[in-house]
């Protein structure tokens, strides 16, 4: 099972995307409430793909991060998917080493196309059940 690791600041969307992820993905999945907890996790937990909010609270936010990140020998090759609703930040995401830039509200095919793109083995998200279980939230 893929492993993914959530790095969003507002608590209800995170909640959201851990039921998206797991429910809907098949992933397993877990999160950080901004840049620090997030780079700590990374380097822990060794997940297949960061999905990384931007602008966050504390000393570290996402764009900080993804550096971090991207200078670590054990994390520098992990997939990082930035994703913000605050325009304005793409480049500053790819220049800081991201490897996609995704723009919320993020359409559901597209977020799950995204993840897939990085992951070394796809998961089952793309069947007929991620439809009906969207439908259903």
């Amino acid at each position: 099972m893929a492993k993914i690791l959530y790095v969003e600041d507002y608590e209800a969307q995170r909640d959201f995307m851990v039921w998206l992820l797991e429910l809907c993905g098949g992933y397993e999945v877990d999160v950080a409430c901004n840049g620090e907890e997030g780079v700590k996790k990374v380097r822990e937990w060794h997940p297949d793909v960061v999905l990384m909010d931007i602008r966050m609270p504390g000393q570290i936010d996402g764009i900080a991060a993804i550096r971090q990140l991207r200078n670590g020998p054990d994390t520098v090759d992990i997939p990082i998917i930035a994703i913000s609703a605050w325009g304005g930040f793409e480049y500053k995401a790819l220049k800081a080493g991201a490897d996609l830039y995704l723009a919320k509200p993020v359409p559901v095919d597209e977020l799950f196309a995204a993840i897939n793109r990085h992951l070394r083995q796809p998961s089952l998200s793309q069947g007929a059940f991620l439809g009906s279980a969207v439908e259903r939230a």
